[in-house]
């Protein structure tokens, strides 16, 4: 018989508190890849069972200076997937947005990113 993975690690599993928590939700990972010699955009749907919320203020203070300012947002997602890394681009309803942290609590059954509002060039007026 298998040994549930928080005996074995000795963490918290976070399953009974995500069950309320969390709701499906629909990203677009934005990728950029080189083929031919020119550079293509790929967007790949990723669908996982998470948590999308604004950054708590003081969360946000501790960014540095220049950063405070910007949106700031935690996703937290459910289970031991690992669908972005840092940098990586990924829009959620209609937005773009940056990875910038990724904090791995696999051994609880989640994971954490920090993304802010990616830069938007405004077209000319």
């Amino acid at each position: 018989m298998a040994v549930p993975l928080n005996q074995l690690s000795g963490m918290p599993q976070m399953r009974a508190a995500f069950a309320g928590w969390t709701t499906q939700l629909t990203f677009k990972k934005i990728t950029q890849q080189v083929v031919d010699g020119w550079v293509q955009t790929v967007e790949t749907a990723v669908n996982v069972r998470g948590v999308w919320q604004p950054m708590s203020p003081e969360d946000i203070v501790l960014k540095p200076e220049g950063q405070r300012s910007w949106s700031w947002f935690l996703l937290h997602i459910e289970g031991n997937q690992t669908p972005f890394q840092t940098n990586d681009r990924l829009e959620f309803q209609g937005t773009q947005y940056k990875v910038m942290g990724l904090k791995d609590y696999r051994l609880n059954n989640y994971v954490q990113y920090e993304a802010i509002l990616d830069f938007q060039d405004s077209p000319d007026v």
